[in-house]
């Protein structure tokens, strides 16, 4: 376990699934055959204090309606095994803060409940940024196989379904970074005291593999932005010494930052 402030840290891993594409964009490929896939896990991070139990991100989840994520989830959604670990169960999450509204951060968050579907965390304020919101309304070419215009119109009918602008400050000691290489606003969450800073790096930093800063992923939107925002990012943090949280690597869920001549590598970071 992890304390910051008045907080404590915790990592779920609720899921192992298989990613298309690689890090990279794929060039040259024939068309006629599989795309080649990666291992990745999903992550969820939940910090309790403060009288808030606080969920980010909801995964894959069963998604018995999407046959795209269903498909390549490789385990069981461990969920309700997770937290409880922690003595919790859904029903007991006060927040859900979603880094952004792609279908593998989301899904989670309902069930299927014979021909609708039922939320998983029935009394949780779900926060998104404005920005990312309307992307999912309205999504480009490009960027619409990454939402479920089913899970979107679930969401804006939750009562509890809250939008916020920019950078922002969610809680005491809890607040979220702007970012819009990977999908315009995509929300980092980070936990200070002043002394320890975890940042959930979402999918602008989703596993060790990405410290590159010239490695983006193959569903980013914009390359270059990813470049610039991970540059600011990873320097921040080597300088301060915070820790990276991973929403998708399955082998470590946290890492420092140090800098070696090659670019920036992972660090060690506590257990929680």
């Amino acid at each position: 376990m992890l304390s910051i402030g008045d907080y404590q840290i915790h990592s779920l891993k609720v899921q192992d699934f298989l990613f298309e594409g690689g890090l990279m964009p794929v060039r040259n490929v024939d068309p006629l055959k599989p795309m080649p896939k990666i291992h990745l896990a999903t992550r969820l991070l939940l910090i309790v204090g403060n009288g808030r139990r606080i969920l980010v991100d909801a995964g894959i989840g069963d998604l018995c309606w999407t046959s795209r994520w269903s498909t390549n989830a490789t385990t069981p959604y461990r969920l309700e095994e997770e937290l409880g670990k922690h003595g919790l169960h859904p029903g007991d999450i006060t927040d859900l803060v979603m880094t952004h509204l792609h279908s593998d951060h989301v899904g989670g968050a309902f069930a299927c409940g014979g021909d609708r579907l039922v939320p998983v965390f029935p009394y949780a304020r779900v926060i998104v940024q404005e920005e990312n919101f309307r992307t999912a309304c309205r999504p480009d070419d490009r960027e619409r196989p990454s939402f479920n215009e089913t899970i979107i119109e679930e969401f804006r009918q939750l009562s509890l379904f809250t939008t916020v602008s920019g950078t922002h400050e969610l809680f005491p000691g809890i607040d979220v970074i702007l970012s819009n290489g990977h999908t315009r606003g995509q929300q980092l969450v980070r936990v200070s005291d002043g002394r320890t800073t975890l940042l959930h790096g979402a999918d602008l930093i989703p596993t060790t593999s990405h410290y590159p800063v010239t490695r983006v992923s193959g569903n980013d939107i914009d390359a270059r932005t990813v470049i610039e925002e991970k540059s600011h990012i990873l320097e921040e943090a080597c300088q301060h010494g915070w820790i990276l949280f991973f929403g998708h690597d399955p082998y470590k869920h946290a890492a420092t930052v140090l800098r070696r001549p090659a670019g920036f590598v992972p660090g060690p970071a506590p257990e929680f």
